[in-house]
């Protein structure tokens, strides 16, 4: 039996195309046409794949990823919306999407995406990493820093698994956009200095170890004291 993976799209022909190219990639899968359903389905299933899409007739879909990732689930979630603004991509983005993906778009480019998210989603990973006194646990996207658990946002831990995975390397703007926000491209936003201001701020007001520190006109560094 293959792993299930669930579409969420209120236009019932896409749904069904989209469901017929995940039953490609070897998929049982889910239709939700209604943001309600999908809400529903994706707290009673372990899903290996969502896609989603922003419009609902009953909510936004940004309101179903956030119900997915306040459960704890690290389900790769594609967005696949006609909405083709770059504050809006950001926005789902920064909510903890993995990817997205604008209509009308080409049948392979959206199974090669798909196919993309899943290498991500299995790739082995440490369960558990850490700097100093900050550490990572991956599997529950917590952080502690020695005994106090620290809140984060979803792209703040991202953004902060990444420096630990790659602890004295200055990573560039370019670096993070790629490995965090999944963009190939400078949005023209400041969202990766403001993302990376709000962690730093929050690992200096628990007492953390390690240091998140900018190199000017190239990047930021985060390594031991």
């Amino acid at each position: 039996m293959g792993e299930r993976a669930l579409v969420i799209e209120d236009e019932e022909a896409i749904a069904e195309l989209n469901k017929r190219l995940l039953e490609l990639e070897g998929f049982l899968v889910d239709i939700a046409l209604t943001a309600s359903e999908g809400r529903r389905l994706a707290r009673a299933h372990d899903y290996a794949l969502i896609t989603l899409d922003m419009m609902l007739p009953d909510g936004n879909g940004l309101a179903v990823l956030k119900v997915i990732r306040e459960g704890d689930k690290t389900t790769p979630v594609l967005i696949v919306s006609g909405m083709n603004d770059v504050a809006i991509t950001v926005g789902a983005l920064d909510a903890g999407a993995d990817d997205y993906l604008h209509k009308p778009y080409d049948a392979k480019e959206l199974r090669a995406r798909l196919r993309a998210l899943l290498r991500r989603g299995r790739l082995v990973k440490s369960p558990r990493i850490g700097c100093g006194n900050v550490m990572l646990h991956r599997s529950e996207r917590s952080v502690f820093v020695a005994d106090a658990q620290l809140d984060l946002s979803p792209k703040e831990f991202a953004l902060l698994e990444c420096f630990v995975l790659n602890p004295g390397q200055t990573l560039t703007r370019t670096e993070l956009l790629q490995k965090v926000w999944r963009f190939d491209f400078d949005p023209g936003t400041n969202m990766v200095d403001v993302n990376v201001a709000r962690l730093r701020a929050k690992l200096v007001g628990v007492g953390a170890s390690c240091r998140l520190e900018a190199r000017r006109g190239v990047g930021y560094v985060f390594s031991e004291f």
